[in-house]
């Protein structure tokens, strides 16, 4: 046992007042299955909003109350009177800056681990993720995420590898290990040279589905795979304008999909529910994009509550792995009073940066005229020149090179400014509701979130 997990299960104990020492951390009713009582649930609804930092929350608050005159869901949650929060130090093994593939692996196992791995300890040995827990104690399992479903953070709760990469081995594993619905993007790691993962989980007993309509009209639930994109889903905004991705579910349909067939199990679930494309219009600087990710997230808190209160031994956890890109709303104008027109700005954008290399990958053009039209931003023909310059010299990420080749413009027109298109080592948010939430401390490290619920769920 690591110290840093026996860290956090000796607060939960002390604090539940279940020992007055450490003489009983390894004793066995500690985990009783059986256990019963007012500190211990039935279920956990797990949602990330992936590379979700303050100022991007405060962005996406500051939009609902100018737009639709009230507050986020989350911050209408932290105003309730049960809820607790906690601030969250995000530092990996290797870096005090994560990615989510550790960050991810602190919640599913409960130690620090080295940037780039799955729930493998620094020595090299393979950790037991939360959801084998889970399973062994006769709960269901379900993962739900925008990205690609064997991407880090889903991945981390249920998965070990030594290269967040081996994405078709993190799918495999999901089918050994029988994870009950997994919900996502990613069929391309489940169709590899040579293997069909997805007939295989259809032979045990997996109901697959690709679109809305397939998901509409499951009649078998027991345990579903739906894979909606080859990659990641299109963002949110995308989807809204885009008529080619109408038959791709929103992240809370796929919440509410998932959550009649897991709360069957009578001996209750462990769902993990990532917004996984916030992380990913951080890193583009996209402003537009991280908007409508993070408004779809906020959708889903209220899905969770409605359960939990239909469903009182349920711990609901609401955070984030860390920030990413640094996002900020910025004072403009005289007293900075231009800020909320320029937020305002936002709304004139049709798509994400990425739509928009979608058609330059399609057509081997960049045209700002085509550019202006999704962004009405007004780019001008040098800066056209630079992107497609760029492009041609080998850049990896398009979205990118057009956030820097625009981003006096972005910041002039919208307020929104960014640190770098990298993770931050900022403290995140963590707000917990339901059984056993009051065990949650005002600050804890990331690897303590697995002890605690480890305790509060008996497993």
């Amino acid at each position: 046992m690591s110290e840093q997990y026996s860290s956090s299960r000796r607060k939960f104990i002390q604090g539940a007042g279940l020992i007055g020492g450490t003489s009983l951390l390894s004793s066995p009713q500690v985990f009783s299955n059986g256990s019963s009582g007012s500190n211990t649930a039935k279920n956990l609804i797990f949602l990330v909003a992936d590379g979700m930092g303050v100022g991007s929350l405060a962005l996406a608050n500051h939009w609902k109350l100018r737009h639709y005159g009230e507050p986020l869901e989350w911050m209408q949650l932290l105003e309730k009177n049960n809820v607790h929060r906690s601030l969250q130090d995000t530092a990996s093994a290797s870096s005090p800056v994560t990615d989510s593939a550790a960050a991810g692996s602190a919640w599913g196992s409960g130690e620090r681990v080295n940037n780039g791995c799955i729930n493998y300890s620094i020595q090299g040995d393979a950790l037991v993720p939360l959801m084998q827990y889970a399973k062994q104690a006769g709960k269901s399992t379900g993962l739900v995420s925008t990205c690609r479903i064997t991407h880090a953070t889903p991945a981390s709760f249920a998965a070990n590898v030594l290269d967040r990469d081996l994405e078709a081995t993190i799918a495999n594993q999901y089918l050994e290990r029988e994870v009950d619905l997994l919900m996502g993007g990613g069929l391309e790691y489940f169709i590899t040279e040579g293997r069909n993962l997805c007939s295989e989980f259809k032979r045990r007993g997996y109901s697959f589905v690709t679109d809305q309509v397939g998901l509409s009209n499951l009649t078998d639930t027991r345990r579903i795979l739906g894979l909606f994109a080859d990659s990641h889903l299109p963002y949110a905004i995308d989807r809204k304008n885009d008529s080619a991705f109408a038959q791709i579910p929103s992240l809370a349909t796929m919440f509410k999909a998932a959550l009649h067939p897991l709360s069957e199990n009578e001996n209750g679930f462990v769902l993990q529910v990532e917004a996984g494309r916030i992380d990913h219009a951080g890193h583009a600087n996209d402003p537009a994009a991280i908007l409508h990710e993070l408004l779809e997230f906020d959708n889903c808190i209220p899905i969770a509550l409605d359960f939990l209160k239909s469903n009182p031994d349920t711990l609901v956890i609401v955070t984030t792995d860390h920030g990413t890109g640094g996002c900020q709303l910025n004072g403009v104008g005289k007293r900075y009073n231009g800020s909320g027109s320029a937020l305002d700005r936002i709304n004139n954008f049709r798509g994400s940066f990425e739509s928009i290399e979608r058609i330059y990958k399609k057509t081997g053009k960049f045209s700002r005229v085509h550019f202006n039209s999704i962004c009405d931003l007004g780019i001008t023909k040098a800066q056209e020149l630079e992107i497609v310059e760029k492009m041609l010299a080998g850049s990896d990420y398009m979205t990118s090179v057009i956030a820097d080749a625009i981003a006096a413009e972005l910041y002039q027109e919208t307020g929104v400014g960014w640190t770098s298109h990298d993770h931050t080592s900022e403290l995140v948010e963590l707000a917990a509701v339901g059984r056993g939430a009051e065990h949650f401390p005002n600050l804890l490290k990331n690897y303590e979130v697995n002890g605690i619920v480890r305790n509060i769920l008996r497993i």
